[in-house]
């Protein structure tokens, strides 16, 4: 029960507490049976203590209490499509939410359209002899605007903020859960027969598309005893006779699972082929394109994304589609993009290729309109880039505001790693 719920009932209870006019005059008309009403009484305190008793551990269980699995027909989560229009403030004081005093953050951070949904702190852990990434994830509250840590093994939270996918620590799990980030308990829960590693959300929050692997999908590469000879996707040439005729791919991913949220259930198996896209990451997790029509996996040495249809066959970008070198990509009115890692970094007009604005700050991450951008900032003078933090700056790269405070060093174990999304 969240605060919000409590609050409410209690409030409902105090409406319906009614006291008589007469209530002295029953009383002493009714003195004189009072004997034969203790039994009665005596049954109707049992009955009060009762209705506390099953009433108190609803209020103060654990808010991620197991859920209750019902054993019958699929769950109905009553998801309602994302839809994105113009971001309009709901007030000056909502536009901006920071929390520069705590690292990781203890207090919801926003900015415009987006928000810190969860964040991930990360250590690596021996597993059976061999080394693996293990996070600990914080998911957001949005009715406490507060983070709580969690024990689930990896987590996404769908635009709007009202839903997350979530699978169990050890990874690859064998079913996922659809967990109500307002009422904090998993709502559904989807078994599939291919072990998941991973999940994303479709941009409008009603798919998810879950990416399966036959081992840990965090394994250092160090770990990784098996591997796949692809052909080098990059051919020898006079130039460049080095170049080798094949790579090795060190991936267990698998193929991937389309789940229908609002009834919890999953479709059909795709295998994938790991050959398909030059990728030698070994946690290689599938997306959706932007209008949610495809699924996407980025390839690293041509820097775009290479797309397959619903049923897992290779298909042609959407039609708009624009590779980017950044995570922001494009502007929410088409008219920007957003330039690649490296500072300072620069926004262009996306029909010209002018540069509107430089940026002093490491990462272009996401936008919160069309004229303001989530950036990843380093702190003082940057004469250490790993000491950084969340920045909101404008285009012109005049305006920064801090939206979290510095991490002493991003690469080292328990730093944590910001999600954001859509709200």
């Amino acid at each position: 029960m969240t605060p919000r719920m409590l609050k409410q009932t209690l409030e409902e209870w105090s409406r319906e507490v009614h006291v008589p006019a007469d209530l002295a005059e029953r009383a002493l008309r009714r003195r004189s049976r009072l004997r034969l009403t203790r039994f009665a009484g005596a049954v109707s305190c049992a009955a009060l203590v009762a209705a506390v008793a099953l009433l108190v551990p609803l209020v103060v269980a654990p808010r991620f209490a197991p859920p209750v699995d019902t054993g019958g027909a699929p769950v109905v989560v009553p998801v309602q499509p994302y839809r994105v229009h113009p971001y309009r403030a709901s007030s000056p004081a909502r536009d901006v939410l920071a929390d520069t005093e705590n690292s990781p953050p203890k207090k919801m951070i926003a900015a415009g359209r987006v928000a810190v949904s969860a964040y991930f702190t990360w250590r690596r852990r021996a597993v059976a002899g061999r080394e693996v990434m293990d996070r600990t994830w914080y998911l957001l509250d949005p009715v406490t605007e507060s983070y709580e840590k969690t024990e689930w093994g990896w987590a996404e939270v769908a635009p709007g903020l009202r839903w997350a996918a979530v699978l169990e620590k050890d990874l690859p799990a064998r079913r996922i859960g659809i967990f109500d980030m307002e009422k904090r308990q998993v709502r559904a829960w989807v078994s599939v027969d291919h072990l998941v590693g991973g999940v994303s959300w479709s941009p409008d929050g009603t798919q998810l598309v879950a990416t399966a692997y036959d081992d840990h999908p965090d394994l250092s590469r160090d770990s990784v005893h098996y591997g796949r000879r692809c052909p080098a996707r990059v051919a020898a040439t006079p130039e460049d006779p080095r170049q080798p005729r094949f790579q090795t791919v060190s991936t267990s991913r698998t193929g991937f699972y389309v789940v229908d949220v609002a009834t919890a259930t999953a479709g059909d198996f795709h295998a994938v082929d790991p050959c398909w896209t030059d990728n030698s990451n070994v946690r290689r997790d599938f997306a959706w394109s932007g209008d949610g029509t495809l699924i996407r996996e980025r390839s690293l040495s041509r820097w775009h994304d290479a797309f397959l249809d619903l049923a897992g066959r290779p298909h042609d970008a959407p039609p708009g589609h624009v590779a980017t070198e950044s995570k922001a990509g494009v502007s929410p009115d088409g008219t920007l993009l957003a330039g690649r890692d490296g500072m300072p970094t620069k926004v262009t007009e996306l029909s010209t290729g002018k540069v509107v604005g430089r940026q002093q700050v490491l990462q272009l991450l996401a936008w919160a309109d069309d004229r303001r951008l989530v950036a990843l900032g380093c702190a003082g003078t940057c004469d250490n880039e790993f000491r950084n933090g969340l920045v909101l700056v404008s285009v012109d790269g005049r305006q920064t505001v801090p939206l979290t405070a510095d991490r002493k060093h991003s690469q080292k174990p328990e730093a944590w790693e910001p999600i954001l999304t859509l709200r």
